[in-house]
């Protein structure tokens, strides 16, 4: 196998050392390839952390604007849909991975950290491979993986439940917690890792319980084939076959005074999961579990940036309940998928939800369609 780890960041990149450190511990270093995205404010120091590493001959990349230009001249329609100075560059990451054959291709942020404990590769190489392992069912199709975790809520005591940023206000339930004891068999495309210390959970959230946590599942699970939950760019495996599915959506869309962002990866998750299920492979979630470090973050500005997210998702139920048809491959799922969001937006009516917001899902079935014709151009 050879792992394409894809991450953007415009910080000075330090991160970088501690995966270096933790792929010499475990004998890995010759199995990965590195790709750092950079923006337009990363500093310069970014690039020396990267390829003092290329230097020692290892296939570890930083993605400067120039490269970045120049590997997208082939494909310019594409090139304008993905903006400057916001995080969509980690789909110029994700191309070069897929060119290069990477299997799996992992998406990491720049404050996630490998765990000695929790082999970073090991819990990612089940991506592509058929695995037997218990089954989260949760509740009505939806699964809490935070119950994965042990939280502790500074302001409401121990004990209480959290769920992952993007989790549909209208499903959660404390039973979305439940495992099946039964085994379950499938192929791995989509492999959700944990996250100690700082959850990935939403504004509000933090807002109210300022939650830490740590993990405390024995055992991975694998997600009941129709059941759904929430999964983000920290620390997830993504069989090469499905990255025509793994769009990174775009974001900073103004909307009801308000602007539509930080749900670029809950939307490109939700959506690789409706054409992993149309594929017939399956989602595990659990190891490996790196160390969430969190940035510095005004969570007012996170909650307004987060608010109209948080809407949309709940008026989305209806489209990600519904299956899609089963596929061969996740091209012909990814294009139905976009023809439903299409047709979906047109018909919405509401809170939010005026012309130019119908317009912006428009946009994003058509550059899901534009993600797949790339996609088949380097493959």
């Amino acid at each position: 196998m050879r792992f394409g780890i894809v991450v953007t960041t415009i910080y000075d990149g330090d991160f970088i050392n501690d995966y270096y450190d933790h792929f010499l511990a475990n004998g890995v270093l010759e199995k990965v390839n590195f790709y750092l995205v950079g923006d337009l404010s990363t500093p310069a120091s970014c690039r020396e952390q990267v390829e003092k590493y290329t230097k020692q001959g290892l296939p570890w990349y930083y993605l400067g604007p120039e490269e970045q230009i120049e590997f997208l001249k082939p494909f310019a329609k594409l090139a304008t849909e993905i903006p400057w100075k916001t995080d969509n560059r980690r789909n110029v990451g994700f191309l070069m991975a897929y060119r290069d054959h990477c299997n799996p291709i992992i998406a990491i942020d720049d404050d996630n950290y490998p765990l000695k404990d929790w082999p970073f590769l090991v819990g990612h190489s089940a991506v592509g491979q058929e695995v037997s392992l218990l089954t989260a069912v949760g509740h009505n199709n939806w699964f809490n993986l935070c119950s994965m975790m042990e939280v502790d809520c500074p302001s409401l005591g121990s004990g209480e439940t959290v769920y992952a940023r993007g989790f549909p206000y209208q499903r959660r339930h404390f039973a979305c917690s439940q495992i099946n004891a039964e085994i379950s068999t499938g192929i791995v495309a989509i492999n959700a890792g944990l996250w100690s210390g700082d959850p990935d959970v939403d504004a509000a959230t933090r807002l109210v319980t300022r939650c830490i946590a740590k993990e405390k599942f024995t055992s991975d699970y694998l997600l009941a084939p129709n059941t759904l939950m929430p999964i983000n760019t920290q620390n997830t495996g993504i069989i090469r076959d499905a990255i025509p599915a793994y769009y990174y959506v775009k974001m900073g869309h103004p909307v009801g005074g308000m602007k539509l962002d930080r749900f670029g990866d809950i939307f490109s998750g939700f959506f690789v999961q409706k054409c992993a299920q149309a594929a017939g492979h399956r989602i595990k979630v659990g190891s490996p579990v790196v160390e969430h470090r969190r940035s510095a973050h005004n969570l007012y500005e996170d909650l307004w940036n987060e608010l109209a997210g948080m809407v949309v998702i709940d008026d989305m139920l209806p489209l990600l309940e519904s299956p899609l048809s089963p596929s061969k491959n996740y091209s012909d799922a990814t294009v139905e998928l976009a023809e439903r969001i299409e047709e979906w937006s047109a018909k919405q009516e509401g809170f939010l939800w005026d012309d130019f917001l119908k317009n912006y899902f428009k946009n994003v079935a058509e550059n899901m369609k534009l993600w797949v014709e790339v996609c088949r151009q380097l493959n």
